[in-house]
């Protein structure tokens, strides 16, 4: 899901929630066997806009008196880990859990992460074939509002709660080129019992060659 085409988080600050994982389900992460999210992800690039199509389904749901666990399938076949516990919710991986976000969002909590950048690109001169640079960006993430109202793709969903992440990097673009600066600024949009349901970012460089771009992710379909 989240960030779907962005969603690779290291956890550097953890806030910690005093709920038992097995005695309420994750108010803004969807934990229910089955369930299935399809998402559209529009992206604006020096190339034009690009739309794709993104999903999971919930298959195998796991609980203890202090974890969840969900395995979810991603429209490509790929299947990942998801755990939800005291500490927040992380992405499972062999070498670690990479921290998502704290698991009650309330007002005014902060917490950093870091994303992939996935707006940038150019096929431009000089070069012949497309650049979409891996650039890693550290964000720090902060809830602004815990009950926005939002319609999304002709649905309407309340007391969502709205996350802005902004964060910088520099990164050597070329040998031609040097060190170049990146920005990334998002909204994020959580539904409660579903997770994501809206996300707008903007990508900013200080290079005339790759000089920016935006995505936005929306919620299509959401079932169980």
């Amino acid at each position: 899901m989240l960030l779907l085409y962005t969603v690779l988080l290291y956890a550097t600050t953890v806030l910690i929630s005093g709920c038992e994982p097995n005695s309420i389900a994750d108010p803004f992460f969807s934990t229910e066997l089955g369930a299935t999210s399809l998402y559209k992800l529009e992206r604006h690039t020096t190339d034009g806009m690009e739309e794709t199509r993104h999903g999971w389904t919930n298959l195998i749901i796991q609980k203890s008196n202090s974890n969840i666990s969900i395995d979810r399938r991603n429209l490509n076949n790929h299947q990942e880990t998801y755990k939800i516990s005291n500490n927040g919710v992380f992405l499972a991986e062999k070498s670690r859990d990479k921290f998502l976000m704290p698991r009650n969002l309330q007002k005014n909590d902060t917490w950093q992460t870091s994303v992939y950048a996935t707006a940038l690109q150019t096929s431009q001169p000089p070069w012949e074939k497309t650049l979409r640079p891996l650039i890693t960006v550290p964000m720090v993430n902060r809830v602004l509002s815990v009950n926005e109202d939002i319609w999304v793709a002709n649905n309407l969903y309340k007391d969502c709660v709205l996350v802005e992440s902004v964060g910088n990097a520099e990164i050597a673009l070329a040998s031609f080129i040097g060190n170049i600066k990146v920005t990334i600024s998002s909204k994020t949009w959580f539904a409660r019992n579903i997770g994501i349901v809206k996300q707008e970012t903007r990508e900013f460089t200080d290079s005339d060659i790759i000089k920016s771009g935006n995505a936005t992710l929306t919620l299509l379909s959401y079932s169980k």
